[in-house]
């Protein structure tokens, strides 16, 4: 946190603007501690409550939500979720999508939440976790395609079979996704799409052409993408 810190206070008198990409953020005062005053700034993928530049994030409450609904429509009724860090926005907001979800849909489904790291090893143990607990749930929900890695490991090393045994579900398609067996459902995120407008955003900051208000948010709905890693249980 101190290196990114120190990295935009640096930026004072040598840039003409800033695309802000950082884990830490939201954390209280990084950003009105270490940001240039006045320096024209596009937030990426963060929530800062009262502050005034621009924000282009993914939906990933929308996302997950939408992930949970495929699993539960297809007929998986115990689905676990793999979450990512609890200080990351992302790994947040797809956590609360996944209880939305579950919400939502009412009497009937069960979620079991395993904490995660986004790191293909904490998708591993949480892999094993629920091999260890005995009963498998009917699907597993990564919060992030690496973690889903990992748990598909996790299971092979068992004997456990994917999707036939238990389904399983990440988030971000990452290039490996498509090229597992099986190959994995997740959202697909244009993180080139994000990055291309949040550039357009900071050149309209910079030359005055904005013709709306400077702390504007926008967001990106990730797009689901069913692949063989999910599919309806037995006998439906």
């Amino acid at each position: 946190q101190e290196q990114q810190g120190a990295a935009l206070r640096a930026m004072r008198g040598r840039v003409d603007g800033l695309l802000v990409l950082s884990p830490y953020a939201e954390s209280p005062g990084f950003l009105t501690d270490n940001l240039p005053q006045a320096l024209p700034t596009v937030l990426i993928n963060t929530y800062l409550p009262g502050q005034d530049h621009p924000v282009l994030s993914i939906d990933d409450h929308a996302g997950a939500m939408a992930m949970t609904r495929h699993l539960l429509d297809v007929g998986h009724r115990r689905i676990a979720f793999i979450s990512g860090p609890d200080l990351n926005f992302d790994a947040r907001e797809r956590l609360r999508g996944f209880r939305d979800a579950l919400a939502a849909f009412g009497g009937g489904a069960e979620g079991i939440e395993l904490p995660g790291d986004f790191d293909e090893a904490s998708g591993h143990r949480a892999g094993q976790e629920l091999l260890a607990a005995g009963t498998l749930p009917d699907a597993v929900f990564a919060a992030n395609d690496m973690m889903a890695l990992g748990c598909l490991y996790a299971f092979a090393q068992a004997g456990v079979h994917v999707p036939s045994d238990v389904a399983l579900a990440g988030f971000d398609d990452i290039p490996l996704a498509r090229f597992v067996h099986p190959s994995l459902t997740t959202m697909q995120v244009s993180i080139a799409e994000l990055g291309d407008r949040a550039m357009s955003r900071l050149l309209q900051l910079m030359d005055g052409t904005s013709t709306d208000g400077t702390g504007d948010k926008q967001t990106l709905v990730p797009r689901l993408i069913v692949r063989d890693s999910t599919t309806p249980p037995s006998g439906h």
